[in-house]
């Protein structure tokens, strides 16, 4: 018996997709690359432009605030292991969800990868 397999978006497809490369970026420590159709790129670690999307989001910033608490406080590591990552769940969710508006946006022309830190010369 063949179950039917619902259907996937185009906007769920794209989310589902980014969160797998954020979390393989995360992993690799690769840069994200933004290449605007009027700028040079711009280039910062992943787990950087993570974080800074978190900012303004109240939630995300008590979360964060707990771990640099529990890290303070001398909590064990693995209480501080998990505050980040509930931090870290939530940031990366809003990040992938603000990239994924960013390159939905026809005004925007936003161009993304993921790439390894530039070689020092």
């Amino acid at each position: 018996m063949a179950y039917a397999q619902p259907k996937i978006s185009p906007e769920q497809e794209l989310r589902m997709d980014l969160a797998g490369d954020v979390r393989a970026a995360l992993r690799d420590g690769l840069y994200e690359v933004v290449r605007h159709v009027v700028a040079e790129p711009s280039r910062q670690p992943v787990a950087h432009a993570v974080y800074e999307g978190s900012i303004g989001n109240q939630a995300l910033t008590e979360a964060f605030e707990a771990v640099a608490k529990a890290y303070a406080y001398g909590d064990t590591f693995g209480r501080i292991g998990e505050l980040f990552t509930k931090f870290m769940d939530g940031a990366s969710a809003q990040y992938v969800e603000d990239l994924a508006d960013a390159i939905e946006d026809p005004e925007r022309q936003l161009d993304l990868s993921f790439e390894l830190p530039a070689r020092r010369k």
